[in-house]
């Protein structure tokens, strides 16, 4: 009998957990400050199924939307990659932010490592 309620503790815990998960579906706006001392906007649009993500990063000064790409969320770490047309190349770049209620702080690393790593603090302006 013991040994069924603790298991039944432990499934409303896992339970509980899970419904405590964070969902990051929405709208997400920051910026990105470039070493040559420019910002530039840092906005994606999210949608969670569980721990996948999918979605889009909005275009820069006229570039179209990065479809993001293999996008988990795995407790508080999302992580995802895109590629951008940079200078007539296709530049991969990761995305690891840390998702704290309404704000994600990303570190964005370019895949082939040739440039310092990026940050953004966004946060959620719609959805969710």
């Amino acid at each position: 009998m013991r040994k069924q309620v603790l298991s039944g503790i432990a499934v409303a815990l896992l339970c509980s957990a899970q419904a405590w998960a964070a969902d990051v579906t929405g709208k997400w706006s920051g910026e990105v400050k470039l070493p040559t001392g420019q910002s530039v906007p840092f906005v994606l649009n999210l949608h969670q199924h569980g721990a996948v993500v999918m979605g889009s990063l909005a275009g820069i000064n006229g570039a179209p939307d990065v479809q993001i790409m293999d996008g988990k969320l795995e407790n508080d770490r999302l992580t995802f990659w895109g590629i951008r047309k940079m200078a007539n190349a296709e530049v991969r770049f990761n995305y690891v932010g840390k998702v704290a209620g309404d704000a994600i702080d990303f570190e964005i690393l370019r895949a082939d490592g040739t440039a310092a790593p990026l940050a953004s603090h966004t946060v959620r302006s719609s959805g969710g």
